[in-house]
């Protein structure tokens, strides 16, 4: 192959995004990349990838549609070039593997742990995203859905193929969650297992058909997967949303009452909100509580008895004068204590105070008493 019509890094890098990077396509690259100079034979790289030479052959023709060019009669010529031991890597496709991290040892899925995720058992909602653009995005969805207790994750027809590692790379460890995704051609295809498909539409749609907010959609997903019938929401691509023919296959439509002046979601956050409200809906953390910690509130008869010492300590000390506006402040200060929820902890820390109060000085250089 001419240098001068040689893929650039820019090319090859686009490329391999235009491609479905699969862990035994990663597997020819590892292999040839690790290889000393990145120069191996044949023989070499099939016994190192596990696989027949066939298929680098055909990574290569695949590649070469992706670049939008012909692959020449030898196709590990677009990504090699023949030298004495066999094939060196062309250093434009190698630095695109490096900006793709495809070595393992500086490729980590993520960089975190894959969380222990496990389907919730029964019926649960599917979350079907109808032809996401980029597979960062998908890894997003996936980590939205962890976070609300969702599991069940279908594409239907992912621009750049599917699977996706920069999908792993943003999806900060629910990885269960895109290795069990499943592949569609199709919306039908995809919702054909259902018995209710929910769409999201940020659009009003000329057609009479129920229409739900996120919170009344998690309710009715609910009940209708507490009936073990199963229920999917269809989110649209990033940049256009559902169109007519994907919003003909649901039968309820989800609208989110957001700011009319900008209405703008990406695909995580628009998964995100469902998935909140799917978990809250069952969720039974109190909405309001007092974080005490190891102590507790205090009773009104505690708090009425501190109370009773601190108006004699202010009575003693003459604070509450004139007579006339004690019962004012006596009230204020009653008011003041009784608004919250009083722990024992700070009853116990203000009758410290009231005590050190009491004895007629302070500490750290103030008068001592006679």
């Amino acid at each position: 192959m001419s240098e001068d019509h040689a893929p650039s890094n820019e090319d090859w890098i686009d490329a391999l995004k235009r491609i479905a990077l699969t862990d035994p396509k990663r597997a020819w690259f590892q292999a040839h990349l690790a290889a000393p100079g990145c120069v191996a034979g044949e023989a070499a790289l099939a016994a190192a990838a596990g696989q027949e030479i066939a298929a680098y052959r055909a990574l290569a023709v695949e590649l070469a549609a992706a670049l939008d060019r012909d692959a020449p009669a030898e196709p590990l010529a677009l990504l090699a070039e023949p030298v004495a031991g066999g094939w060196k890597l062309r250093p434009a496709l190698a630095f695109a593997l490096g900006a793709h991290r495809i070595l393992p040892e500086a490729w980590t899925r993520g960089g975190k742990p894959a969380a222990d995720l496990v389907p919730p058992p029964g019926e649960s909602p599917i979350i079907v995203l109808v032809r996401p653009q980029l597979a960062e995005n998908i890894g997003t969805v996936a980590r939205a859905m962890a976070n609300g207790g969702l599991f069940h994750l279908r594409l239907v027809a992912p621009r750049d193929g599917w699977p996706q590692d920069r999908a792993w790379r943003t999806a900060s460890g629910a990885d269960a969650i895109l290795e069990a995704a499943q592949l569609f051609p199709d919306v039908p295809s995809a919702v054909a297992d259902c018995h209710r498909v929910f769409a999201t539409c940020p659009r009003p749609r000329h057609i009479v058909v129920p229409l739900r907010t996120a919170r009344a959609a998690a309710e009715d997903l609910r009940e209708i997967n507490g009936r073990a019938l199963r229920a999917a929401v269809l989110f649209g691509p990033e940049r256009a949303g559902l169109e007519n023919d994907d919003v003909a296959c649901a039968d309820t439509l989800v609208r989110y009452p957001l700011n009319p002046a900008h209405m703008s979601l990406n695909l995580a956050q628009a998964v995100m909100i469902l998935a909140y409200e799917w978990w809250t809906a069952a969720e039974p953390t109190p909405p309001r509580q007092l974080q005490t910690h190891a102590t507790k509130v205090a009773t009104k008869g505690q708090l009425e008895g501190f109370l009773d010492r601190l108006v004699a300590e202010l009575d003693a000390s003459g604070f509450l004068e004139p007579a006339h506006k004690r019962p004012g402040m006596v009230r204020n200060l009653r008011h003041w204590f009784e608004r919250g929820e009083v722990t024992e902890q700070e009853l116990r820390t203000l009758h410290g105070v009231v005590t050190e109060l009491s004895r007629g000085r302070m500490r750290r250089g103030r008068p001592e008493e006679d």
